[in-house]
């Protein structure tokens, strides 16, 4: 399996609407997908049209085997698992689950995407040599700077996974934000050769619990991440 964990570099970039769209685009290809939400926030499964009323998840359960019972199946065919609604939201907790996802019964050529909460250090995930890190960063001031202070976290660490940044809810209109995706371009390694465009339609295909391939097929952003699903099938063969 292949295993890719999104996170943001800070809060409220968006993560969670990136692993559901990614994971639908990636179903397209007839393969299996297993998209498992990390976070306390358990907004996952609100993308793929599970009820409000379902509070429950993973982390309501003491062992893995009783957590099979909340793995849910969307009308196009993604395999998630919420994170429930449970207190415990150590590291500990969340190492263990990514640990035993490795149980999971499916082929080399299944993707299992992992929405992961932003205050955890990627450092303290149990991250393997074939993992690829997406991290969402938007074209601001503060992004910069945390970039900066990622790269020097990974140069003083014994990492052998992929790790790349994502610019996220980018707006072509601004000159900042086009000025920051330039010198990011020209002068950082692990950068994404595109974005995900700053489009309307995320938000409505959020209000009707759903993904931006199911309401808007030929929006900027299903193009967006589908630019983004073949780019990390590349990067898995690598």
């Amino acid at each position: 399996m292949q295993r890719v964990f999104v996170k943001g570099i800070k809060g409220g970039l968006g993560t969670t609407s990136v692993v559901a769209n990614l994971a639908c685009v990636l179903k397209k290809s007839d393969v299996d997908v297993i998209a498992i939400d990390l976070d306390a926030k358990s907004d996952l499964g609100l993308h793929f049209g599970l009820p409000w009323k379902y509070t429950k998840g993973w982390s309501n359960e003491a062992s893995f085997e009783d957590a099979l019972v909340h793995f849910h199946q969307d009308d196009d065919g993604i395999i998630f698992l919420p994170f429930g609604d449970s207190t415990d939201t150590s590291i500990d907790n969340i190492t263990k689950m990514v640990n035993r996802c490795k149980k999971l019964n499916y082929s080399q050529e299944a993707w299992v995407i992992f929405d992961c909460p932003a205050h955890i250090n990627l450092l303290h995930y149990p991250l393997e040599k074939n993992d690829i890190v997406i991290e969402l960063v938007n074209c601001d001031a503060i992004c910069h700077s945390l970039i900066y202070r990622r790269l020097q976290t990974l140069k003083n660490s014994d990492t052998d996974w992929k790790h790349y940044f994502l610019v996220n809810r980018y707006n072509s209109a601004s000159t900042l934000e086009f000025d920051l995706f330039s010198l990011w371009q020209s002068t950082l390694p692990l950068m994404a050769p595109f974005f995900i465009n700053s489009d309307e339609v995320i938000k409505e295909s959020t209000a009707y619990r759903n993904v931006a391939l199911n309401c808007a097929p030929y929006s900027v952003a299903n193009d967006d991440f589908e630019t983004l699903a073949g780019w990390l099938v590349s990067k898995a063969t690598l």
